[in-house]
């Protein structure tokens, strides 16, 4: 799977680390420089929200994506990189932005990606959270996502390696067939060894008296760069395949599908007055990128000439500015510096989603294109709403258990408590942070030969109000599906499976293997083997 990557999404300003020459000499253990707060506790990811935006960008074929609420800014690579003592092999040292000190992160080390010889034009994410920020360095940019609503796997640090801490997890695109890997900003902010320069406390308080700091992307439209606030961009994308329908005229030049949505697009360039309007027909040069944004009708495409950054910004910036002879001065708030000096438009989005060009469009292509659907389709669409989500795991035979059910999955502890009480099918008790778990194993319990007792995983999960624990030989997959794959047990899935195991089991699974191939996973019930427990003592 290879995602589209036509030209790179985000132009970065040039950043120079020159200005190192006049700053101390920072290294891991020089005690001037604060060391990393000691890392969050992994649990507290599924406190945190899930964003709706993210930018994303590529290592080789391999496409990432973070926050856009952490994502400050995207610059170049910058020419030098002063190198840090005792500094792990993933940090390549340390540059100036601006009179302010950020350790650059190579992500393709941090990563386990293959080495290669310098490329031009790599880029670096500036992610930043109070006083602390980090430089990420990336081979090319990639797209502003829309997440909301498109499938995620959340994935569990399991302590192996530090990408599998950093990796989030993943974000299922055109059903799967294009896969974005999440990192985590507050795992890399929280890195091992990770120097941190003092860049002024006193920043954070003159931020907090600003409000909320902001990010818009800033495009060109010709002879003009322009920026809109990222809240109300839905996303930003290469231009699809434009269809010719009864909407085009005027600045529409067509249609496009996204996703199964019809949309109209809109050459911007031209709507904004310029004289270079896109001629219809003409073929669209790959650097040309479309930004959504939603009318009270529907949704609609600007088509714009290239993309330039995401620029971080107050409300406080955006100064007053003259709009005399500006073809479309209505649309323009004010005006931001960018990182060179230059202007930039900021188009006011509550305007700009009002246009009434933009929503006669909209609407009409609605009317065109009404959004009904066949009973079929909307059978597969109500299937596809009902999603569910199981971890694959195997004692003897493939079982599969929701994850609803399941509140962690630990390897099994090398040393059990030995419990008060002799059954057989209770390996012993685990101690769980203070918490007393009685582990159960079920190739006991069910008459099974024993397990290899190799690499053995525990799946803890809670039977009113009591936790227990499933020794199981391994944990295979998390398997995302949707109810018309669950189905009830049939005698076919039944075959070697001993009586007692299809008492304890609720239904069936059918899951599609890589090779095209349908397998049969039985779904445990958790209450039903307790209760058997219960009877069995």
């Amino acid at each position: 799977m290879k995602p589209e990557t036509s030209n790179p999404l985000i132009l970065g300003a040039q950043s120079s680390a020159s200005d190192l020459a006049g700053c101390p000499a920072v290294g891991v253990g020089d005690s001037s420089v604060p060391q990393k707060e000691p890392a969050q506790p992994h649990n507290v990811r599924a406190k945190r929200g899930k964003p709706d935006k993210y930018g994303s960008f590529l290592i080789d074929d391999s496409e990432f994506a973070i926050s856009v609420s952490a994502l400050q800014e995207i610059v170049n690579e910058p020419d030098e990189i002063s190198p840090v003592p005792l500094a792990p092999s993933y940090m390549l040292g340390l540059f100036n932005l601006r009179g302010m000190i950020v350790p650059v992160i190579d992500l393709r080390s941090l990563l386990e990606f293959p080495a290669i010889e310098r490329a031009l034009s790599r880029k670096v994410a500036i992610v930043e959270h109070g006083e602390h920020c980090i430089g990420l360095l990336f081979d090319r940019t990639g797209e502003v996502l829309n997440g909301k609503g498109v499938a995620r796997v959340d994935f569990r640090p399991n302590g192996d390696g530090i990408k599998d801490v950093v990796i989030d997890g993943v974000l299922k695109f055109n059903d799967g067939e294009r896969l974005v890997q999440v990192l985590d900003p507050h795992e890399l902010l929280n890195l091992e060894k990770l120097p941190r320069a003092d860049n002024g406390p006193g920043q954070e308080t003159v931020k907090l008296s600003r409000g909320k700091k902001l990010a818009c992307v800033s495009f060109q439209t010709g002879h003009t760069t322009c920026a809109i606030d990222l809240r109300f961009v839905k996303e930003v994308r290469s231009v699809p395949k434009l269809e010719q329908s009864l909407l085009v005229g005027g600045n529409v030049i067509g249609t496009a599908n996204l996703r199964g949505v019809i949309l109209p697009v809109i050459d911007f360039r031209g709507f904004m007055g310029d004289s270079a309007k896109f001629v219809l027909g003409a073929t669209i040069p790959k650097e040309r990128r479309m930004l959504i944004i939603d009318t009270a009708e529907g949704p609609v495409g600007l088509m714009v000439f290239s993309i330039d950054s995401i620029l971080p910004y107050f409300e406080d910036e955006v100064l007053p500015f003259a709009k005399l002879a500006l073809p479309r001065g209505d649309l323009v708030n004010g005006c931001l510096l960018d990182k060179n000096n230059q202007i930039v438009m900021m188009l006011d989005p509550a305007k700009l989603l009002q246009e009434p060009s933009f929503v006669a469009a909209a609407k009409a292509c609605q009317e065109i294109f009404p959004p009904e659907k066949t009973e079929e389709e909307a059978a597969e669409l109500e299937a596809r709403a009902a999603r569910r989500t199981f971890i694959k795991f195997t004692f003897e035979k493939r079982f599969a258990l929701d994850t609803s059910e399941v509140s962690e999955v630990i390897n099994r502890p090398i040393d059990l408590l030995e419990p008060p009480f002799s059954l057989s099918f209770v390996e012993g008790i685990l101690n769980l942070r203070g918490e007393l778990i009685t582990l159960f194993n079920p190739r006991v319990l069910y008459g099974l030969p024993p397990g290899s007792g190799r690499d053995q995983k525990v799946l803890i999960f809670k039977h009113d109000a009591q936790k227990f624990g499933i020794l199981v030989d391994t944990v295979d997959e998390i398997i995302i599906t949707t109810e018309n794959r669950v189905a009830e047990l049939k005698p076919l899935d039944q075959q070697n499976t001993s009586k007692s195991i299809a008492e304890d089991v609720s239904g069936c699974l059918q899951h599609k293997t890589p090779d095209g191939r349908f397998e049969s996973i039985l779904i445990l019930d958790t209450n039903a083997l307790v209760d058997r427990c219960f009877k069995a003592a």
